[in-house]
């Protein structure tokens, strides 16, 4: 949307107006003040700058088009990639025949299986590699969902590299498919990743289960038995494509020290480095990371999806190499929000006093298993802890196109559909004192329903949360791994 479209009504309720359009992460206020022309910035002054309203350094940048985004500079000598992609959902590639490709004008090279490393890894950076399962290549000789990239052509133009790819012939063993969580758990599915489970760090290989929790505080059904009123539902939140403006994409090229540079948009780039380096045998001294303003990102940057083939292609032909995913590839080659399956059962009396909490959750995470058991732990571990309930139960299982990192939907809703079956006035979400998976300090004990940090409260009794102190990898600004 465009704010020159907005008619008078709309801008006397601009909340109203943003809705559905722009992403709310921080409120509407920011958005709404630069509307109406509203600036609270001050000027900066040498040694005065804590505690003042300062100007975001790259605004007059990113507002009047002149930020340098990953493609905006000029590569000598510049080849282009493309890539080949599975049909098929679950597959076995006997045969690839290139020889028709090397014979389109401007073709330099085709990867395939063969040409990339046996080395497993996974496409999600975090700070600690073993909270992901290691269960992607490069390219890999099995295909496991539709979009799957096959193999990878290189040549003078973006026209040469697409045609090229068309002339690829792929002989493929289709193999049985299962896109339902809960069939993938049954027994006899087809089995997504045979691989060791504590290699791979695969939770239950044959049972397509990557991560999973199982875990109950007091007696649950004893808690149900002391309610007055008992809510039970199950609710499903769908897959969703980030959608950032900038899509996925890098170019990469070897400087004058044969040091490989990789320019990409990424959220980590010192992480990816460090992938690179260990996919690659590389020592950090020989790699260089380089994001410049991030076109958007909200978690699906948080990952290497191209990255890897930009620096094989680099490294193998010792040409720059650059490329850029395409907005439909964005959707079928990229990675989404995981949908979710949530099993709740709450029980509460009359005073707003949960007296039991169960949830039975069940996360797809795709065809591989990139921020698979972090997402889930986290949204399911984080939201329930606020709330006190004295009998607590909790199943947790994660499915194995990819699936990051990304906000998810809050229990508070569903505490608010047992006020209304109490028929209650309205009240605030019991929060919860004892063992949980909050990363804060508690103070003071709320002593019932009508006790939360964010409302305003009588007494004292309160907690608050102190989160603690998380190490930043990557920001809007330009940032260089080296």
């Amino acid at each position: 949307m465009t704010t020159a479209k907005l008619d008078e009504d709309q801008v006397a309720d601009l909340p109203r107006a943003f809705k559905g359009n722009l992403c709310r992460c921080t409120g509407y206020r920011a958005i709404e003040e630069a509307v109406r022309g509203v600036c609270h910035v001050e000027a900066p002054y040498a040694g005065e700058s804590v505690g003042r309203n300062l100007p975001a350094p790259a605004g007059p940048q990113v507002v009047t088009g002149t930020a340098r985004y990953t493609f905006d500079l000029d590569v000598p000598g510049l080849l282009h990639m493309k890539l080949l992609r599975s049909p098929h959902a679950h597959a076995r590639i006997v045969t690839i025949d290139t020889s028709a490709t090397l014979r389109v004008p401007g073709a330099h090279a085709v990867f395939a299986h063969l040409d990339a490393p046996e080395r497993h890894f996974s496409t999600t950076r975090h700070e600690h590699p073993e909270e992901d399962p290691d269960d992607t290549r490069v390219l890999d000789d099995t295909v496991r969902y539709i979009g799957q990239r096959v193999a990878a052509v290189v040549a003078d133009s973006e026209a040469a590299a697409e045609e090229g790819c068309r002339r690829i012939e792929v002989e493929y063993e289709v193999l049985p498919a299962v896109v339902d969580p809960e069939e993938a758990m049954r027994p006899g599915a087809p089995v997504v990743h045979d691989k060791d489970a504590s290699t791979a760090r695969i939770s239950r290989p044959g049972a397509n289960v990557v991560g999973e929790a199982h875990g109950e505080i007091g007696d649950v059904e004893t808690g149900f038995a002391e309610a007055d009123a008992v809510y039970e539902e199950t609710f499903r939140t769908q897959r969703v494509q980030h959608a950032s403006l900038e899509t996925h994409g890098a170019v990469a090229w070897l400087d004058e020290d044969d040091r490989l540079t990789v320019r990409t948009s990424p959220q980590t780039p010192f992480l990816t480095r460090r992938a690179l380096c260990a996919l690659y045998d590389l020592p950090e001294e020989k790699v260089r990371v380089v994001a410049g303003r991030v076109g958007g990102g909200f978690g699906g940057k948080q990952e290497m999806l191209v990255e890897d083939i930009v620096a094989l292609a680099v490294l193998r032909l010792r040409r720059p190499v650059k490329l850029e995913y395409t907005r439909a590839e964005q959707f079928y080659g990229a990675t989404t929000r995981h949908p979710f399956t949530i099993g709740v059962k709450i029980g509460a009396r009359r005073d707003g006093t949960l007296t039991a909490l169960q949830l039975r959750v069940v996360s797809n995470t795709g065809a591989y298993g990139n921020h698979g058991p972090a997402v889930m732990f986290h949204s399911v571990g984080e939201s329930t802890a606020l709330y006190r309930a004295p009998q607590e139960g909790r199943r947790l299982l994660r499915l194995h196109p990819h699936s990051p990192c990304r906000r998810l939907p809050r229990l508070r809703t569903r505490t608010g559909d047992v006020r209304r079956r109490l028929r209650m006035g309205r009240t605030r979400p019991p929060t919860r004192p004892g063992p949980s998976g909050v990363q804060g300090e508690e103070h003071h004990l709320p002593g019932r329903a009508d006790a939360h940090p964010r409302w305003p409260r009588g007494g004292p009794a309160h907690r608050q949360l102190r989160p603690r102190p998380v190490r930043q990898t990557a920001g809007d600004s330009a940032t260089s791994s080296r």
